[in-house]
């Protein structure tokens, strides 16, 4: 006997996968959204240490003070706003031929600015970004 079309077993068993397919694609979405937020957030601190840094390098060597220079504290008082999240700290160190700390001005400093955020999992992360100036 040549039967047509398909029987009920096998439609169940069809429309199960396919169920079952939407459930795991469903599920994925909430950790799409979280590593996007991820990718969002560190964008975000590292425009905001760029900005810092290209701040101080626009200075003369000169007027660049040594110690923080920034004291770390949230980028805006606005919960609203989306740099309420984002706290920064910048730090400026003279450094000897070699790179090391040292209390004597030898031509070379190392402005250091750390951007705090938390992620998507309310985890402290942070962003650092080192830049050398020299005597011009």
């Amino acid at each position: 006997m040549d039967k047509q079309g398909f029987s009920l077993i096998e439609v169940m068993v069809a429309f199960g996968i396919l169920t079952l397919a939407l459930v795991s694609l469903v599920g994925a979405f909430p950790n799409a959204l979280a590593i996007n937020k991820g990718a969002e957030n560190i964008s975000i601190a590292s425009y905001l240490a760029q900005d810092k840094m290209e701040e101080i390098n626009s200075d003369d060597y000169s007027a660049i003070a040594t110690g923080t220079i920034e004291a770390l504290h949230r980028l805006s008082a606005d919960p609203g706003n989306y740099l309420y999240n984002f706290e920064r700290e910048t730090k400026v160190y003279s450094v000897d031929q070699d790179l090391q700390a040292t209390s004597t001005d030898t031509g070379l400093k190392i402005a250091s600015t750390t951007v705090y955020y938390a992620d998507a999992h309310k985890n402290k992360k942070n962003y650092n970004l080192l830049l050398l100036i020299n005597l011009k």
